[in-house]
């Protein structure tokens, strides 16, 4: 039996144009939230590029409290990244 899992995106640009990226990890019995990370507008256009993704943007707000080039696990814990600045 193969087990299929698919990882989709909600993407959110907010007022200051940040856009804030929630992984969702999306298998055959259950959903996972996965990573949450924060881009610069060319940072995301770069980073869509690169792993050759389509997001639709939608305009919002988020009250993480992350700022560009972090990123928040599922569990928790943050890190920072710079390629997402």
């Amino acid at each position: 039996m193969n087990l299929i899992f698919r990882m989709k995106f909600l993407a959110v640009e907010c007022e200051d144009g940040t856009i804030h990226v929630q992984n969702i990890v999306e298998g055959p019995y259950s959903s996972h939230l996965g990573q949450h990370h924060v881009h610069s507008k060319e940072s995301f256009s770069k980073w869509c590029a690169e792993n050759n993704l389509t997001i639709k943007v939608v305009k919002g707000t988020c009250n993480c409290g992350l700022k560009p080039g972090d990123v928040k696990e599922y569990d928790g814990y943050v890190w920072h990244n710079p390629k997402f600045e």
